[in-house]
């Protein structure tokens, strides 16, 4: 009897899981019919449609996006290297001839600058030319403004080059101090990858960044083919942290040692 009560209870308790499995399975079916038919209710109603405005015809939208801002950290990269080698021509005794000739400590510094500046804007120009030509990134239609806003990035990067010549002593203390600033700069900047998807509060800190600014014109340029109107704004930060960067630098040169 005892058996046959289990046996019973069993049973039972079956066909009250199967009884539930079945109601959970008519709601869940019930929900899902609700919602397509709400859905159908409401495509009726409104016409939805997704369509991209921005950078719709980029043909390669991922390395137009990341060209940029590899551009901008290797130009970095370069003219602060370049900058550093003034420490050596100091060591060669280069300024105290320069000096001798008719000549400012100015002068020598504004050839630097514009020497690194030009080296920096063939070098982006390069590197566009070659993403052009192998991952068919459209430079041409836009190009006119792509040049004006490389000029002004290539101003800017060439002032942080000098900064860090003006606040260091060695070539050695230069050069490591700069390969940390531009590592964390293109980590929050948008070098590497965009800043939209970081987290508040490092959005705010990428745009004192000179990256976060010359990457933003270039994506404006490449992927919607902003107007000299519409890049303006950008293009003004950018020229007021190259003219603030570069009056600290002429004032730490003439205050500092190297021409000494």
């Amino acid at each position: 009897k005892d058996m046959m009560s289990l046996d019973n209870l069993k049973g039972k308790l079956e066909e009250l899981s199967n009884t539930t499995s079945d109601s959970t399975d008519t709601q869940n079916s019930d929900t899902e019919e609700k919602e397509e038919s709400f859905s159908d209710l409401l495509s009726q109603i409104v016409d939805i449609q997704d369509e991209q405005v921005v950078g719709k015809e980029v043909k390669n939208p991922q390395v137009t996006r990341m060209v940029g801002g590899y551009a901008i950290m290797f130009l970095l990269f370069a003219v602060n290297a370049s900058a550093s080698s003034l420490f050596e021509e100091k060591k060669a005794g280069m300024f105290h001839r320069l000096l001798s000739m008719p000549l400012q400590r100015t002068h020598i510094l504004w050839s630097k600058y514009l020497y690194n500046m030009l080296f920096g804007l063939v070098q982006i120009l390069v590197l566009f030319f070659g993403s052009s030509l192998l991952f068919e990134v459209d430079i041409y239609t836009n190009f006119l403004n792509l040049l004006i806003v490389v000029i002004f990035a290539s101003a800017a990067c060439t002032a942080f080059g000098m900064l860090l010549a003006a606040v260091s002593k060695t070539p050695q203390q230069a050069q490591g101090l700069g390969t940390v600033v531009i590592i964390v700069m293109s980590s929050v900047g948008g070098a590497w990858f965009p800043v939209s998807i970081m987290p508040e509060f490092i959005q705010y800190f990428s745009k004192i960044t000179i990256i976060y600014w010359s990457v933003e014109s270039l994506t404006e340029t490449l992927w919607a083919n902003a107007s000299l109107v519409q890049l303006a704004p950008k293009l003004g930060i950018l020229f007021l942290i190259t003219a603030t960067v570069n009056a600290f630098s002429l004032w730490r040169f003439k205050n500092g040692d190297l021409f000494h």
